[in-house]
């Protein structure tokens, strides 16, 4: 099989050490940045691969005899398209790739965001093959040494997708589940992904939970706070209430839906923590211990950047807030905007990260800023309630820019 890696960061350098050891698959890593290109490149020379040393102590090695930054030479006979990248980035790779894809490839994103079929339709509108989305990254991983190695640690139970044609999920979640070893199950469509959609919920409101209330000040290397594990009651409490608001989105969707709309998998959040990561949550009994003792998220600290000698600062631009609002959180919103549902912890989250970022996506309540035209939000793509809500099909997507 022809497949191809998008992206060289953490996710990109697990699927290479996956991927690359099994002499079946003929693997390319396709980058745009020549920088990239070039020291994967270097890093390969030698015979050398990348080395994936998983939770179990096991450790992996692929070395994919492909890297290229020219579209046309990765896109060609691919097989199977995986976006192992921010979500940002899905739309120039998919741009990219689009005028040298074959047919019938299958395009997967890792994971896939909130709207990835809206924002996939407008790139790719008729493109014959199979579109397909996780929910998240099967794994926790981290580079180790850049082109050289990666850390897992620690792997999901179980990661659901969603695939265009809706018939095709299940042939795509046996596909992934024989690939990389975790199993994978199908969600009903897209719009249930992109409600099911965790780390909207997660990443967004851990930052609002942590930083909120900074006050500007650097703090030491040893002050940087945990992520996950540093959830407190206030911020367990935020959590639960956006998930809160989720699930009123859902039922909402529901109660105005064609007959037959199915959004089953959209599981309250501390369900899908428990159902994402089973028994490394060593106490599951709240949502608060759940993070706390969740052993994949052991040690993770949050996003900082270094501005001098031992002084760090919150790195509001890191993709907890830059992809997680945008192609989240926004997106819920403007559902909720289309169903007339109330989210105003899902709103004070936006407009306390769309400072940070220097974008606005709400104005004057509405899913409607500047910015949105940088979003997965329905509006961008000129979509209402009955393009949404169908049972069956793809509407054609209009771009906002």
């Amino acid at each position: 099989m022809k497949i191809v890696i998008c992206g060289a960061g953490n996710g990109a350098h697990t699927l290479m050490a996956l991927l690359g050891e099994n002499p079946a698959h003929a693997v390319t890593v396709y980058t745009p940045l020549e920088e990239e290109v070039a020291a994967l490149q270097e890093a390969f020379a030698g015979g050398c691969g990348v080395q994936a040393r998983l939770a179990d102590g096991r450790t992996l090695e692929g070395r994919p005899p492909s890297v290229t930054g020219d579209p046309a030479e990765a896109a060609a006979g691919a097989e199977l398209v995986l976006l192992a990248l921010p979500a940002f980035a899905h739309e120039v790779i998919l741009r990219d790739l689009a005028p040298h894809l074959p047919p019938g490839a299958w395009v997967g994103a890792m994971p896939a965001r909130g709207g990835f079929d809206w924002l996939a339709q407008a790139i790719l509108p008729g493109h014959q093959g199979v579109i397909f989305g996780m929910q998240t990254l099967p794994w926790s991983c981290r580079i180790r040494e850049w082109g050289r190695s990666a850390l897992v640690l620690g792997s999901k139970v179980e990661v659901a997708l969603a695939a265009q044609p809706a018939g095709a999920g299940e042939a795509v979640a046996a596909r992934m589940t024989d690939l990389l070893g975790i199993r994978f199950r199908t969600l009903p469509n897209f719009l249930a992904l992109t409600l099911a959609n965790a780390g909207q919920l997660i990443h967004p409101g851990i930052m609002y939970g942590l930083f909120h209330d900074w006050d500007g000040r650097p703090f030491g290397e040893d002050q940087v706070p945990l992520f996950y594990e540093g959830v407190d009651e206030a911020t367990a409490a935020l959590l639960q209430t956006l998930s809160d608001e989720m699930q009123a989105v859902r039922v909402g969707l529901l109660a105005r839906a064609a007959s037959g709309l199915s959004l089953d998998g959209v599981l309250p959040l501390h369900q899908w923590l428990i159902r994402s990561y089973g028994d490394a949550i060593g106490d599951p009994g709240t949502l608060l211990a759940s993070f706390r003792t969740n052993r994949a998220y052991a040690g993770l600290r949050a996003p900082v950047n270094l501005v001098e000698e031992n002084a760090y600062i919150p790195w509001f631009q890191y993709r907890y807030l830059a992809e997680d609002v945008s192609t989240g959180l926004v997106a819920t919103r403007g559902l909720a905007e289309l169903v007339q549902v109330p989210t105003p912890a899902i709103e004070r989250v936006i407009l306390w990260a769309q400072e940070r970022l220097g974008k606005e996506y709400l104005h004057s309540g509405k899913v409607c800023g500047q910015d949105i035209g940088a979003t997965r939000a329905p509006q961008r793509f000129g979509l209402d309630l009955p393009d949404l809500t169908a049972k069956n099909g793809y509407p054609e997507c209009a771009t906002r820019s």
